[in-house]
């Protein structure tokens, strides 16, 4: 019983005294994510003024510009939320430093008390008399002697009480400047937001501007519009039908395999009908015509969702996935078969993942295309303005495939896509955040 009451205090001590320690660091753990987060996001929004500027250079208002400010106002945007996140934490911290030093107050004013109680009682024992009394009234040597014991580690007592009031005080010193300093992190924080919320007003303003300046372009940016929309359409199309050749021509390779496997089974006698197992050949779905090498590739390829690299190394999404209002043309709608993703003018364009290369070709308007397959997935790099791969070849994650155009408005982008044999996926919700 004495041995579970014990074991009771143990846990109860590591409860009171290491869960908040834990749990404050747990917080920091996520401050210190937030903030790897935040100069992610200052670098992107760097390289989008890189691209104002080079832009401008044109001195003339583009759609290039306008796609730079927006990317730039969200991930202001982001900042401040992260920002904000961080305060958050950070008055998470401020209270636990806060209990800490009320527990640490409390521990010393025990301390305190418990010293004085044993000063006092030395006091009124100070009579080195009483003490040479106390240890020859023993009834016995042995008793004498555990009395002198007694009261020498009586004195060694008191004087680790006065060394743990002293260590207390120490504590609570170092507690109290650590308070401080968290508290003037929170301001640094506070301003930090208010600096970003300043900065945002100001994108506001010039995308404004812009988008004036583009609206009373409209005949352009609707021709502008109607060639990258035909574009798009040439390149969704010729990758529809390279998907579903490749995919028809590992179906039927399959099926020959399989055929030719089954006659020798009818030729050793060991098979059923060949009209039965012809049926059973044309019943099976075509993605099951995979050999366990494509199987293998295509569950890595899945197990990476999330944490594919970019396909450039430096870069932002200017244009997301899917359908969405057009920047200037009100009521217009635009599709995007994968993600734009400005970068810098001559940057290498690389594979997101180990694959071979299915083809290589041209789109007018979309420049030189690469398409790599990863078993049952694909991927497209578009706007290219030359590749070092050959068809065929066999690729690692992160290889360069060739670099990316700059078209005529100084806009240096790479159409990226992700497909499910024939279906189209979001690459964001694949390359690592």
């Amino acid at each position: 019983m004495k041995e579970f009451a014990f074991k009771t205090c143990c846990i109860a001590a590591f409860m009171f005294f290491l869960a908040p320690q834990l749990h404050s660091q747990n917080t920091q753990t996520e401050r210190t994510q937030l903030e790897a987060k935040r100069k992610e996001l200052i670098e992107k929004i760097n390289q989008a003024k890189k691209v104002l500027a080079d832009t401008r250079k044109k001195q003339t208002t583009t759609l290039g510009e306008l796609k730079a400010i927006s990317s730039q106002i969200q991930n202001r945007q982001r900042i401040i939320n992260n920002v904000q996140s961080q305060i958050g934490f950070m008055d998470m911290q401020i209270e636990e430093s806060r209990d800490s030093l009320e527990r640490l107050k409390l521990q010393l004013e025990s301390l305190k008390q418990d010293y004085a109680k044993s000063i006092l009682a030395a006091y009124k024992g100070r009579n080195v008399y009483d003490k040479m009394m106390f240890v020859f009234s023993a009834q016995s040597f042995n008793q004498a002697l555990k009395r002198i014991q007694y009261l020498n580690q009586y004195g060694e007592y008191r004087q680790r009480q006065a060394k743990l009031i002293l260590e207390t005080q120490h504590e609570i010193i170092e507690a109290l400047n650590k308070l401080i300093a968290k508290k003037e992190e929170k301001m640094r924080l506070v301003g930090m937001k208010q600096s970003e919320k300043n900065e945002l007003e100001l994108d506001k303003q010039e995308e404004n501007r812009v988008l004036t300046s583009l609206q009373l372009k409209e005949k352009e940016v609707r021709k502008q519009l109607a060639e990258s929309q035909a574009a798009a359409k040439k390149l969704n199309r010729a990758i529809e039908d390279l998907i579903a050749k490749e995919i028809e021509e590992a179906r039927k390779k399959e099926e020959a395999r399989r055929r030719a496997e089954l006659a020798k089974k009818e030729a050793s006698g060991n098979s059923s009908p060949k009209a039965q197992s012809n049926t059973a050949i044309k019943k099976v779905e075509p993605d099951l015509f995979l050999t366990p090498e494509v199987v293998k590739l295509s569950a890595d390829f899945e197990l990476n969702k999330n944490n594919l690299p970019w396909p450039v190394e430096r870069g932002y999404v200017a244009e997301s996935f899917g359908p969405h209002p057009h920047p200037t043309l009100k009521g217009v709608q635009v599709n995007n078969n994968g993600v734009d993703i400005n970068t810098q003018p001559g940057a290498g364009i690389r594979s997101v993942f180990k694959g071979k290369v299915t083809k290589i070709f041209n789109v007018p308007g979309m420049g030189k295309i690469v398409l790599i397959n990863h078993g049952k997935y694909f991927t497209a790099y578009a706007r290219l303005a030359s590749v070092s791969v050959k068809e065929g070849q066999s690729v690692e994650s992160k290889q360069n495939i060739g670099t990316v155009d700059t078209d005529e408005e100084g806009v240096t982008e790479v159409q990226f896509q992700i497909w499910q044999m024939d279906k189209k996926l979001d690459p964001e919700a694949w390359l690592k955040n």
